[in-house]
């Protein structure tokens, strides 16, 4: 994959970024900023992960000047991933030794990404004091299309910057359009992160998918999201704590619960309906708050949908059934058993599976001997 011809410009009150993925034209365009100084660095490592999942080399031509510190910290983000997932692969990147430049430090203000959800919510509030910029991005979980969410999502951000006296910064990103074979889900976090060090920020900070226990291989992750970093932005993962006790947190403010999205499995704000949706109701029911973004759980027969598929979603239902039994809200405390004993039920079924199969292949040669 070569990438070239990269162009900063002024468009509408935007700056955008824009180059070439081979024939893929992508572009950025960046609200609330007034200079990209990372911009070569953010092209480069935005398409480190898709050119993994393609197995494609990565090379830049002579529009592009890398940091030394980012094209370092990149080898060890990609050996981590390869170890971590399947559909990834080690790849090259290929840049002449005249390109490389340390980036300076144009900035020492601090950011933290918010999409309205209970992770960006609760670091923002632990880091009110030394936050200046909110970034927003839309293309990647919202897509551009999706005209009524964007604008609803993107009201509720700036009433919610604007409330809390700081500057937010909106990304649009093609991605989808440029790289359509690709899931942006799969690759969105690092996007993420990567678009963001244009900024030249000093400090860039990742809200947290996971409490430490929880922790898994995973898109965003205490390892990986720091070797991102170009030296200029510090990169640093936030928040590792339960997701029960995030939304507890975030419930005493309105302006969290006001605005609160979590919802990334259908066009819809929040479906009040998917895996996310539900234990955010649940979470709520049990400690009595409402947000006007999400349906309540009014009936418990709801959760019965629900499945639990990965270790991480266990210890967060398993989070919930246990606050639920310290506020005494059996209804909810008995249907989030019955989730997390179906979860113990199939892994101990992939468990006893697994012996069988290894005491079969130590006992058949035998036989047939």
């Amino acid at each position: 994959m070569r990438l070239s011809d990269l162009q900063v410009n002024i468009s509408e009150n935007k700056l955008v970024m824009s180059w070439y993925a081979d024939d893929r034209h992508l572009q950025l365009s960046y609200t609330g900023s007034d200079a990209l100084p990372g911009a070569a660095d953010a092209a480069l490592a935005s398409c480190m992960l898709p050119a993994m999942l393609l197995g494609e080399t990565l090379e830049v031509d002579d529009t592009f000047s890398i940091s030394s510190t980012l094209r370092q910290n990149l080898n060890e983000f990609q050996r981590i991933f390869v170890s971590w997932f399947d559909d990834v692969q080690l790849i090259d990147i290929v840049i002449a030794d005249n390109q490389f430049r340390q980036i300076p430090l144009t900035s020492s203000d601090a950011a933290v990404f918010f999409s309205g959800g209970v992770d960006a919510s609760y670091s923002f509030f632990q880091l009110e004091p030394e936050i200046d910029h909110l970034i927003f991005c839309l293309g990647l979980d919202i897509q551009l299309h999706e005209l009524a969410r964007c604008q609803k999502a993107l009201e509720g951000a700036n009433k919610f910057a604007q409330h809390y006296g700081k500057n937010l910064i909106v990304i649009e990103s093609n991605f989808r359009t440029a790289f359509n074979n690709l899931s942006a889900r799969r690759c969105q976090i690092v996007l993420l992160i990567t678009y963001s060090l244009a900024l030249g920020l000093e400090t860039l900070y990742v809200p947290a998918s996971h409490d430490a226990k929880e922790l898994e291989p995973f898109r965003s992750h205490p390892l990986t999201d720091p070797l991102l970093s170009n030296g200029a932005t510090k990169v640093v993962h936030h928040g590792m704590i339960s997701r029960v006790e995030k939304t507890i947190s975030i419930a005493q403010s309105d302006q969290a619960l006001a605005f609160l999205r979590v919802c990334n499995a259908s066009d819809q704000f929040n479906c009040g309906e998917c895996e996310k949706c539900l234990r955010t109701m649940a979470t709520l029911a049990v400690i009595g708050k409402h947000s006007a973004s999400l349906p309540p759980l009014d009936n418990v027969a709801k959760l019965r949908s629900v499945k639990i598929w990965t270790p991480g979603k266990y210890h967060m239902w398993h989070d919930i059934k246990h606050y639920a039994q310290l506020h005494r809200s059996e209804p909810i405390a008995n249907a989030v058993s019955k989730l997390c004993r179906a979860y113990e039920w199939k892994q101990l079924f992939k468990q006893v599976k697994h012996q069988c199969r290894l005491l079969l292949d130590d006992i058949l040669p035998r036989i047939t001997k």
